[in-house]
C-alpha cells in the first residue's frame, strides 16, 4: 500500500493534512492528534482550493460528515 506523506497547511487552524482511501486526515494547530473526516475526492478538491482551510473544514466538512453519521474522534499521531 502506498503511504501517504503528510502535507503542511498554511492555515492558523490546520497544521497539516493528508488523503487517503476517502478520508481526509487533519491534525489541528493546537492538538498532537488528527481527526478523520468522511470526504470523496471531489470535496478533496475543493478543501485544496478553498481560501481558508478552517473555515472548510467547520462550515463544509463537517456538516458533510455529520450527515453521514460520523463521530469526531481524535487518533494520536
Amino acid at each position: 500500500m502506498k503511504r501517504v506523506e503528510w502535507q503542511p497547511c498554511s492555515s492558523a487552524a490546520i497544521d497539516r493534512y493528508r488523503y487517503r482511501a476517502g478520508a481526509l486526515e487533519i491534525v489541528f494547530a493546537d492538538s498532537d492528534e488528527y481527526y478523520t473526516f468522511p470526504c470523496s475526492e471531489m470535496l478533496y478538491e475543493e478543501f485544496l482550493v478553498a481560501p481558508s482551510k478552517g473555515r472548510f473544514v467547520n462550515g463544509v466538512l463537517k456538516p458533510h460528515a455529520e450527515t453521514l453519521g460520523w463521530t469526531p474522534t481524535p487518533k494520536p499521531l
